[in-house]
């Protein structure tokens, strides 16, 4: 019976990540078609309402973790975030207010704050001790093949609702996951608190344990960096084919994105099975694919070639989402503040796509898509060279 509730558990959890997957992004750029041309709002105003949603979701993962981390039911959490989310998707359609609108994007961006967090909290306490990178690797396949289907979905309903169908299909995605969560069973405490138990060690202060961990730290800083390399590259591409293909522009950049989410797939799954050889080696890996990415783009701007590069998208940003969640669990697994740590490591990533669409587009506007690539690759390459000298091997070998 044990094994029978493990394995419910952990086939709940997958379609958790499954269903999970799109709403952590609110309905990310289908919003903007939305606002745009059903409520004819000018780019300005559109682009507050889906700064609205990343700021607070920036702001909010780190507390978010904290509550995980405080909470004895990790699934309660992202239950209460998913309802939150399916009631505000519902009311979406019918407010044209902007101030109201902000408001929704502002409380959906603080819910989902809760997903990252939750979702490698409840891969602790679900899996059995030594098989962490396997139930998390197999969670983020499931993530990625989650996130080419809402695409395709949402896509889809939009094409017959007026756009206003995007909603509907978060609020469905978001019910989804409220039922997965539910069939989610916590196998008593979870490895970290089990692996301490009997231990009469003094807790570490908040400040030592988190803001004193160097190792920690300088994976902070190389996920802003890597994220601030990354996140432009596919808006500028998308730019780059709107040029080229205004009329079919849109189809375009949704090959682009499932190209990458397909290929994601397969990647974390491999990352799995590869990473109690070593994170480092795998984050080399992802480093190395991301600015060989950049200069590829400096080399072409045929659009069949773009297309093409979006497969070490896929790869890089596949290896390096899912050991990054393995190194901080790694590093910060065994304390108390676990889930305050990933919600720091989501807060990292979203900082980095933040600032890295807001800095290159005024490099590009000064000297152009090629300059702007290359310095995306080089900062790339920076991080790579800081990750080889300051970053260690967080593997801890048994």
């Amino acid at each position: 019976m044990p094994g029978k509730t493990s394995n419910r558990s952990l086939t709940a959890l997958n379609w958790l990540n499954f269903s999970a997957a799109d709403i952590s992004d609110g309905v990310g750029p289908f919003l903007a078609v939305y606002l745009a041309t059903n409520l004819h709002w000018e780019p300005g105003m559109i682009g507050m309402a889906i700064s609205a949603t990343t700021f607070s979701m920036v702001v909010g993962q780190s507390p978010a973790g904290y509550i995980v981390d405080n909470t004895r039911q990790k699934k309660i959490p992202i239950i209460v975030a998913s309802l939150i989310v399916g009631v505000a998707a519902l009311f979406l359609p019918f407010l044209k207010s902007f101030p109201i609108i902000i408001c929704c994007q502002v409380v959906i961006g603080l819910a989902a704050s809760f997903y990252v967090p939750t979702l490698v909290a409840l891969a602790s306490v679900v899996t059995e001790k030594g098989k962490f990178d396997h139930t998390l690797s197999k969670n983020q396949s499931y993530n990625h093949a989650g996130n080419v289907v809402a695409a395709v979905l949402t896509g889809v309903v939009a094409r017959f609702t007026n756009n206003a169908g995007i909603f509907y299909v978060m609020m469905g995605l978001a019910v989804f996951c409220t039922i997965s969560a539910s069939f989610i069973t916590q196998k008593g405490v979870p490895a970290a608190e089990a692996e301490n138990a009997g231990k009469n060690e003094t807790k570490k202060g908040f400040f030592r344990e988190v803001l004193c961990n160097k190792p920690f730290l300088v994976f902070l800083l190389l996920t802003v960096i890597f994220y601030f390399s990354n996140g432009a590259m596919l808006p500028l591409v998308a730019q780059e084919i709107a040029k080229a293909k205004p009329e079919n522009s849109t189809l375009y950049l949704a090959a682009c994105i499932i190209i990458a989410q397909l290929v994601m797939v397969p990647t974390v799954y491999i990352c799995g099975k590869q990473a109690q050889k070593g994170r480092k080696k795998l984050l080399v890996v992802a480093f190395i694919l991301l600015a060989t990415r950049g200069v590829l783009y400096t080399l072409t701007d045929k659009v069949v070639h773009l297309l093409s590069f979006q497969v070490l998208d896929g790869m890089a940003a596949g290896v390096f989402s899912v050991t990054a969640i393995m190194v901080v669990n790694d590093l910060m697994g065994n304390s108390d503040r676990a889930s305050f740590a990933q919600g720091m490591l989501a807060a990292s990533l979203s900082l980095g796509s933040t600032l890295s669409n807001l800095v290159s587009g005024f490099i590009v506007d000064a000297a152009g898509f090629k300059i702007g690539f290359a310095v995306l690759s080089a900062l790339a390459l920076g991080a790579l060279l800081l990750l080889w000298k300051a970053m260690p091997e967080t593997l801890k070998k048994t």
